[in-house]
């Protein structure tokens, strides 16, 4: 063997380590869902309240790199599609995602469908009770791995490891509730309900933690009327989830113009919680620039990791979200919508 042969094996080797660790492992670190900095750009992404939420048909796409200078980085894309039921007080929805892990030799898709039933409880105030349920199919691309018995055996083509599946499905369950009203909304989820054992392994159950989340948020108007040039509004949003014993909150604000919105998310719980070193816990500060008009948005954000391991190191994550709305038929009916939240 020459030196150069050791050290791509020795590469190849590393990888294998970093993503069997995600295969393998049964620890609620292994088991966290992808996190996306704009959920408020897909907001049936964290609720399926929000399916049908506004009077319009609503496509979200986003794509996130998450620690793109490390091996075990993830890339991830989002899809959401959701319009109003106008006439059965309520709305429907559908999420399609994809994630890559480890040079994308795992990965995991997913396809579930939503639906939220609507019903007032006070003027312009309305709770939207919902179900979410889908399947995902996650898989190891076991030819980008190597494997120590390859070494061993002089760096062979294929292992002899017999213990890893190259794939599996199974069904994933949701439900969430909504609160909308005139200029604020607050919800509450939860994900994975079944708790579906996600492991590659025949040897290993990974059951995935249940996701808890709750989240709101309220828009103050700063100018309006007919001397306003442009609508200007403060949007103050949050988000917090815990999944296992691992808990995240999110909290920012976007200065929202009629054509431009700008924003800043700071991410971690300094004030309710340590981490396990007693050092405070912050995880990352994200800045967030996005243009469009009532039809369609684009979104870019990009998270400056604040934890140990630091921005040079990890190289940061980068977010793009496109969101285009269009008005849809509406048929005769007594019902009316709750007011559009723009999220």
């Amino acid at each position: 063997m020459n030196i150069n042969f050791n050290v791509r094996s020795a590469n190849n080797l590393l990888t294998t380590i970093i993503v069997l660790t995600f295969v393998l492992l049964t620890s609620s670190a292994t088991a966290q869902d992808l996190h996306f900095t704009q959920f408020n750009a897909a907001p049936t992404s964290i609720n399926p309240g929000y399916a049908g939420a506004a009077e319009q048909a609503r496509a979200v796409s986003l794509y996130r790199s998450q620690w793109a200078n490390l091996p075990q980085a993830y890339t991830g894309f989002h899809f959401a599609y959701d319009r109003p039921l106008f006439n059965q007080n309520g709305g429907i929805g559908v999420l399609v995602s994809h994630e890559e892990a480890g040079a994308g030799a795992l990965s995991s898709s997913r396809i579930a469908f939503q639906y939220a039933y609507e019903f007032q409880i006070g003027p312009r105030t309305y709770i939207r009770p919902a179900l979410q349920g889908g399947i995902v199919s996650r898989s190891v691309n076991l030819s980008e791995l190597t494997f120590m018995d390859q070494l061993l055996r002089q760096d062979a083509s294929t292992t002899l490891e017999d213990g890893i599946m190259s794939g599996k499905q199974y069904v994933d369950l949701g439900t969430g509730v909504l609160m909308v009203s005139k200029g604020f909304w607050l919800g509450a989820s939860a994900d994975h309900l079944n708790k579906p054992n996600s492991s590659l392994s025949y040897d290993y159950i990974e059951r995935l933690d249940m996701r808890i989340s709750a989240h709101g948020g309220g828009r103050i108007p700063l100018l309006r009327g007919p001397r306003a040039k442009y609508a200007k509004d403060i949007v103050v949003a949050f988000n917090y989830t815990k999944q296992g014993n691992i808990d995240q909150f999110d909290i920012g604000t976007y200065y929202d113009l009629d054509f431009m919105t700008l924003g800043v998310w700071y991410r971690g719980i300094p004030l309710l919680q340590k981490a396990a070193d007693e050092s405070i816990d912050v995880d990352a500060m994200s800045f967030i620039f996005g243009f469009g008009n009532d039809t369609w948005h684009i979104g870019y954000s990009y998270d400056i990791t604040l934890s140990k391991l630091g921005t040079m190191s990890s190289g940061g994550s980068h977010e793009l979200s496109l969101k285009y709305m269009w008005d849809i038929a509406r048929k005769q009916t007594q019902h009316k919508s709750p007011p559009c939240v723009q999220y």
